[in-house]
């Protein structure tokens, strides 16, 4: 009895592993393949993941890649730390100072928070497409106010004067030949400017024209 229950696990195991590794194949004309950030391996600010590929013989196929992507964005406020020294006669601004030894600081109002991602896609080092978007803001007057304060007095921005998180979409839609080289799917997303990803949630599907 324990001998079959033990042949009955190892077959279910089995069973698992096939459906796991049956997931883990692009089949061109099969259902859509869904993936996230576990999928990527990070390089930098670079995810890259590479998915098999199966049934291109030549055909007509349609690559339809669409991502979701979230996390927080970067600014540089732009602040300048200028410092008066004394001279005969008064004071003149000779050159920058260092936080928090400031006579005052200034703010360049139209510096503008930066969350941009960009998406690449190849099938076996065949270009299939690119997509990049951003969801950059201008400062308002209230945070550049508030960045300023913070600078001038403790020499560093406290709290977070602005929004860091942001989202956005990117498709990378496509039909060509490839004749019959896609044999594996490589995908890109890129933070650029310092934006760091925090999610990716993708599908992808791979059709071909009748």
């Amino acid at each position: 009895m324990n001998i079959k229950i033990l042949i009955t696990s190892l077959l279910t195991m089995l069973f698992a592993a096939n459906l796991q590794a049956f997931d883990d194949v692009i089949y061109i004309a099969g259902s859509k393949h869904t993936i996230t950030k576990q999928a990527f391996s990070q390089s930098g600010s670079v995810y890259t993941a590479k998915i098999p590929v199966s049934g291109d013989y030549g055909q007509q196929l349609i690559f339809d890649i669409d991502a979701r992507i979230s996390g927080n964005g970067a600014i540089d406020t732009g602040f300048e730390c200028h410092k008066l020294y004394p001279q005969p006669g008064g004071y003149f601004l000779i050159g920058a100072g260092n936080p928090p030894d400031c006579t005052y600081t200034t703010v360049n109002p139209s510096n503008q928070f930066r969350f941009i991602v960009e998406m690449n896609a190849y099938c076996s080092n065949i270009a299939i497409g690119t997509d990049m978007d951003n969801r950059n803001a201008l400062l308002t007057a209230e945070q550049v106010t508030a960045i300023k304060n913070s600078v001038n007095s403790y020499g560093f921005i406290v709290g977070n004067p602005y929004n860091t998180y942001r989202s956005l979409n990117l498709l990378v839609d496509n039909t060509l030949v490839t004749n019959g080289n896609c044999q594996e799917l490589t995908i890109e997303v890129k933070g650029l400017e310092q934006t760091h990803i925090g999610t990716i949630d993708m599908d992808i599907l791979i059709g071909e024209v009748f």
